[in-house]
């Protein structure tokens, strides 16, 4: 293996793990630590529309969120930048109407600031 491919895989690795401890946070309601990882300026974009850190955060602690599956993660890394996209299927519940279980795509851009990856854009494409 050469060290290029050790590196991505230790990023992709990395990237996947920032996902789930994201999906975690919400699911254990854990706010404090889910608005530690999102930058001030991070946006939001779903079929609703997009949105700002602080709208987003609403809609969260809004949101009942029940078991989560993921497949299919594709990083890129430019600098201290990482693009992640995946599919994501989870029980998940909106405005009180449970939305579709089935894989939907979701991409977001994560920057290195100081020591720790913030999410700078989250696009949740799921179809109502």
């Amino acid at each position: 293996m050469t060290a290029e491919m050790a590196n991505r895989s230790a990023i992709e690795i990395e990237a996947e793990d920032l996902e789930r401890l994201s999906v975690k946070l919400i699911q254990d309601q854990n706010w404090q630590a889910l608005e530690q990882m999102l930058a001030p300026g991070c946006q939001f974009v779903s079929s609703q529309g997009a949105c700002d850190k602080e709208s987003a955060m609403r809609l969260m602690k809004e949101m009942q969120l029940g078991p989560v599956k993921f497949k299919d993660f594709k990083v890129t890394q430019a600098e201290d930048t990482l693009v992640i996209s995946f599919w994501i299927a989870a029980l998940e519940y909106r405005d009180g109407k449970e939305l579709s279980p089935d894989y939907s795509p979701r991409l977001s851009v994560w920057k290195k600031m100081a020591s720790q990856w913030q999410c700078i854009a989250y696009a949740d494409l799921i179809s109502n």
